[in-house]
């Protein structure tokens, strides 16, 4: 019995993964922790990006 990784998991995974990004880039800069606020920033775009695409493609191919 072998694991597939087929392109749904990833679509789901890959939501999740953004979605994690996106709290944490809001948990850094709302308690000013150590790394720059650029950089957080940075992370929090990426996170809202990858959130936009992948739960559109999650919710196209899957939930609707």
């Amino acid at each position: 019995m072998t694991f597939q990784l087929t392109p749904e998991f990833m679509d789901i995974f890959g939501f999740m993964a953004f979605a994690f990004i996106t709290i944490f880039a809001c948990y850094i800069l709302k308690t000013n922790k150590t790394p720059r606020k650029w950089l957080t920033i940075i992370l929090l775009v990426i996170g809202i990006l990858g959130i936009i695409v992948d739960g559109t493609i999650v919710y196209i191919n899957f939930l609707k």
